[in-house]
């Protein structure tokens, strides 16, 4: 017979039968808040579900639960049915023979700046906070200019959901149609507090452009593009894309 519950339904009986909370299952699929999954769980929920956050949901149930949660049944919520997953090998070195080493940093929701009528998104940084490792992807080995964040927030999904983990390089500049971390001053433009090279609010935008006297940039939720005086950015960093780590 054949299945009738929705995904929503589906997903939630995957997590409490791994006994987990809606607020610990969303950590552990790297979401800040509980909020990062529960329109998935809800009964109703019968939406698409990206290939990209399924792997976040199997990485917080696979291996638990009795009998434990297999990745076939959490890529079965997006039409990958259980059993049909057949494990292919490529060449080159495998996840479990990356180094765990690229270090990431604390990141939280921080308040809204407002630029008009809309809000745009900023984050705060904990500099000092190393909250964990992520794997280094073989491209980037012997680079010690890596660093990793979590996305907090929505104003970049679909780019960069909430949760998501970014990878960032120090030495090469973003260039314009390229996601950056934007580190800005503490008080404002130009202050001696700043001479530490510290930030405590960052941005995660895309680079649309840049002059002498400001850069502007694009957030996708609200849309919208805004510019920043460029004396109250401390600094830029580069996000890697995905591709250039696959490639």
């Amino acid at each position: 017979m054949a299945n009738t519950d929705t995904t929503g339904q589906r997903l939630r009986a995957l997590m409490e039968r791994a006994g987990l909370s809606v607020r610990v299952f969303a950590q552990a699929a790297g979401y800040s808040h509980g909020s990062g999954v529960q329109r998935y769980i809800e009964p109703d929920f019968e939406g698409q579900i990206k290939p990209s956050v399924a792997r976040r949901f199997a990485q917080a149930l696979v291996g638990k639960g009795s009998p434990p949660i297999d990745e076939g049944e959490v890529f079965a919520l997006i039409g990958i049915p259980t059993g049909n997953a057949i494990p292919v090998h490529y060449e080159g070195a495998s996840e479990q023979r990356m180094h765990q080493d690229i270090p990431i940093i604390g990141t939280a929701l921080g308040a809204d700046r407002v630029a008009g009528e809309l809000a745009i998104e900023q984050t705060c940084l904990y500099e000092n906070e190393q909250i964990g490792f992520a794997k280094r992807p073989v491209v980037l080995d012997g680079r010690t200019d890596i660093y990793g964040l979590y996305v907090q927030g929505s104003s970049m999904d679909p780019a960069y959901e909430d949760g998501a983990l970014i990878l960032i390089e120090t030495k090469r500049q973003p260039r314009i149609g390229e996601y950056a971390v934007i580190y800005l001053r503490m008080n404002g433009e130009d202050q001696e507090s700043d001479g530490d090279g510290h930030a405590r609010t960052i941005m995660v935008k895309k680079l649309v452009r840049k002059s002498a006297s400001f850069i502007e940039l694009e957030q996708f939720t609200p849309r919208m593009t805004f510019r920043i005086d460029a004396g109250e950015v401390l600094k830029m960093h580069r996000v890697v894309p995905w591709g250039e780590l696959l490639s």
